[in-house]
């Protein structure tokens, strides 16, 4: 502290000049026959105003410096993201040791620096400032970080660091320090994409600020963390099955530090009303800390409806994250499928054309069983299982000599066919009465009568022939056509020239002969020779329906560009065989892909209304909603038609933004008929589908402290190091010997009339010792 003198004009010389004058007027200036107190009592007063003029041109001043620390800012990064929900070491969570280590830091700089300013940024995908206050009231701020919700669906470890050099530019920053687990889960664009930030690279432009970035790493190392971990992966979003046909159902099993601990996996059926049953359980033994285990299980279809199949594995303890522990399916369940069983005895053309026809239908299992010829010295073959009761829907009796059976099995499949199984023979050298069948059980179960005269033993037929004949006027060529209208032979197919017929097929190089068809009730010729003599029988035994084919050579249609002839007649038969005969009516088919997504994805659908177009409402009167697992329902607005033909209609629509959770898009036609006519609606169409949580910080449990280490790396030459939790008192310490070395010395000077209140001191003084000094003049009669 010292004085000082600053003068008028900056000049001391004139200063004291201009006071000496002032003096010497005052002083010698008097007026005449004053003497004795009198005197002595105006050279006071006149001295008082001459002392304040003086004070007003010398200007005395009072400097005093001090070494204070520079006005700067701090500022604190939390991590707010909903990873800081997991689990920390010991039992608490990522977010309680984050806010737990706040508090000391806050009570460690507490009212210790009042030009340091601090600034607390909450950041997940983004940065905000969650509050800003001096040392002093941020243990204050701190008790309010309760109230901040840690929900962020993403971390950007790049934002705060880019707000806090945003600061910089008008506050000096004494340092950054940065919570977080070090997780940097980026945030998708509206196309879909991930967006890609390196904070790394935002560190290193903080560093050549001069500014240092402290990292304090929660939760536990990555070591530690991945302990672990079991989830359900790669299953498919949707299936369609048929009921009662076994299905394979395909997905990966995933696990991290289980070794040879064997860990159950179970597929479990829930209907539309919640209802559950177990399809299948299967137990995997993981021979590594880390595994992916592929899963094929096969299924039984249930009823038909919706239902979901939840794969699941199940939950081990210590599991951080449980949500990837099942996944769902949605499956459609429908009439119409069937088990078929074909048995075949010689590999012939037909057999190759009819395994290719059925196997086009997802709704059919095919089975197929090839007897040899030459495993003759092993008949009969044993198919005991195969022709039990139930165990399939439909069996076809190809070119095999009934001796390959044995009548024990022909008479259980006679059996099989009365409680309900179907029965379809084929034409060829061996079968009919040239197999033998003519005294076998199944004789009674045929609509057609046989002739064992006619029977050739097993093996090579004695004939140069090759065509199957019972006779020879069968052996050349033969034409079909329908001899009654029937759902089999009623066949809608085209190709590149148009519609196909009947008329438009190749003859059959040859066909098998029956004495006669049988007289009973439902047996009936549905195809024949232009002279009458039948080639396709139908009838029923019992419960089951039986179907009779002279000829066994239709894989001449595929050959000849006639495919979707063939395959319409074999699907036909086979589902009249299942009393499933094809109807026409209209429907509508909704289409919705993805079946499962994230809430910020809306995916669009199709809804397509098939049938006779005549008959086919408006297309404005399809009417579209969702249906939430509250109950709630939301209108979705559909498109123009998009496309339309003689047969179909069909609109797109867009599904909005809905929460988490099982939801159902349904389309239907608000209640308008299909037709004046028949009166009756079209059925509505409704499909399930999932909406997932996109929170993916849930699903990365690993912590990231590498990242972090690399962040606070990028500014170590300006200070930059890495702080665990329970080092955060140094931390503290570190902040307040930087702030000691970014002192500077601050001047004060007090110069008197600058204030308010020394102005009015030297007005009132020098006004009131001359208006006192007047007063007494003039009161004494020397005014």
């Amino acid at each position: 502290m010292s004085w000082s003198l600053d003068p008028i004009y900056d000049s001391l010389p004139i200063a004291l000049l201009l006071v000496g004058l002032i003096v010497t007027m005052l002083f010698t200036i008097l007026p005449p026959g004053v003497s004795g107190r009198r005197r002595q009592s105006l050279l006071l007063l006149r001295g008082l105003a001459s002392v304040a003029l003086a004070l007003v041109l010398l200007r005395p001043a009072l400097v005093r410096s001090d070494n204070r620390p520079a006005a700067a800012t701090l500022a604190i990064a939390m991590d707010t993201s909903a990873s800081m929900g997991l689990p920390s070491d010991g039992s608490e969570n990522r977010w309680a040791q984050q806010r737990r280590t706040l508090e000391r830091l806050a009570a460690g700089l507490s009212g210790s620096d009042q030009a340091l300013q601090v600034v607390v940024m909450g950041f997940d995908a983004s940065a905000n400032v969650i509050g800003e206050s001096g040392t002093s009231e941020f243990e204050t701020l701190v008790s309010r970080v309760d109230e901040v919700q840690h929900a962020g669906k993403a971390t950007d470890l790049s934002s705060p660091l880019l707000m806090a050099m945003n600061r910089g530019r008008n506050s000096p920053l004494t340092g950054v320090a940065v919570f977080s687990d070090g997780t940097q889960i980026t945030h998708r664009t509206e196309s879909g994409d991930s967006e890609q930030s390196d904070p790394r690279r935002e560190a290193r432009l903080v560093g050549a600020m001069g500014v240092p970035i402290w990292t304090i790493p929660l939760g536990p190392p990555a070591e530690a963390s991945r302990q672990i971990d079991l989830a359900i992966e790669s299953l498919p979003e949707t299936f369609r099955m048929f009921t009662g046909n076994e299905s394979s159902v395909s997905f990966d099993v995933r696990t991290r530090g289980i070794v040879q601990s064997p860990a159950k996996v179970s597929l479990q059926w829930i209907d539309s009303a919640g209802q559950t049953a177990i399809a299948a359980t299967r137990t995997v033994t993981p021979e590594s800390m880390e595994q992916t285990i592929a899963m094929d299980v096969p299924v039984l279809a249930p009823q038909p409806g919706q239902y979901r199949l939840v794969a699941s594995v199940e939950t081990r303890s210590g599991e951080t994250i449980t949500d990837n522990n099942s996944q769902v399916a949605f499956v459609d369940v429908r009439e119409g499928g069937g088990r078929v069983l074909y048995v075949e005895g010689t590999p012939r053309l037909e057999q190759k054309d009819l395994r290719w026809a059925l196997g086009r239908f997802l709704d059919l299992e095919l089975t197929y069983r090839w007897i040899p010829r030459d495993t003759i010295g092993s008949w009969p073959i044993d198919l005991a299982d195969d022709f039990s009761r139930g165990r399939y829907d439909v069996v076809i009796l190809g070119d095999l000599h009934a001796a390959a059976l044995g009548d024990d099995q022909l008479q259980e499949l006679a059996d099989s066919v009365g409680e309900g199984t179907a029965l379809i023979m084929l034409g060829g050298e061996h079968t009919y009465s040239r197999g033998g069948y003519a005294t076998t059980p199944l004789a009674n179960v045929l609509p057609v009568q046989l002739d064992d005269r006619k029977r050739q033993p097993p093996g090579p037929l004695n004939t140069a022939s090759q065509v199957p004949s019972e006779a020879g006027p069968m052996r050349q060529p033969v034409s079909l056509q329908p001899a009654t209208p029937h759902p089999i032979t009623t066949i809608q197919a085209s190709n590149q020239a148009g519609p196909i017929g009947w008329s438009d097929l190749p003859p059959m190089p040859g066909a098998n002969r029956w004495p006669s068809v049988r007289v009973a009730p439902g047996v009936q010729v549905l195809l024949a020779t232009p002279r009458d003599e039948p080639m396709m029988v139908v009838g029923e035994y019992g419960r089951g329906r039986v179907a009779t084919l002279a000829f066994d050579s239709t894989w001449t249609w595929r050959r000849a560009g006639l495919g979707d002839f063939h395959r319409r007649f074999w699907r036909q038969l086979i589902l009249w065989s299942l009393a499933r005969e094809d109807t026409s009516q209209q429907t509508i088919q909704l289409e919705l892909s993805p079946r499962r997504f994230v809430a910020t994805e809306t995916p669009s659908f199709t809804a397509t209304m098939r049938g006779d177009l005549s008959s086919l409402p408006a297309a404005g009167s399809l009417q579209a909603e969702v249906i939430l697992d509250s109950g709630e329902s939301i209108v979705v607005p559909m498109s123009s038609t998009t496309s339309t033909n003689e047969s179909s209609i069909s609109l797109t629509g867009q599904l909005p933004t809905m929460p988490a959770g099982f939801h159902r898009l349904r389309v239907s036609t608000g209640g308008q008929v299909a037709s004046p006519e028949s009166g009756d609606a079209v059925e509505p169409a409704e499909v399930a589908f999932q909406v997932l949580d996109d929170t993916r910080e849930l699903t990365a449990t690993a912590t990231d402290h590498s990242l972090l280490r690399q962040i606070a790396s990028a500014t170590s030459g300006s200070g930059g190091r890495v702080f665990q939790p329970e080092q955060i008192d140094d931390l503290v310490e570190l902040i307040q010997s930087r702030r000691t070395e970014s002192t500077r010395t601050v001047i004060e000077k007090f110069r008197l009339g600058d204030g308010p209140v020394s102005g009015w001191l030297i007005f009132l003084l020098f006004a009131g010792a001359l208006s006192v000094e007047w007063f007494l003049r003039r009161q004494w009669g020397l005014a």
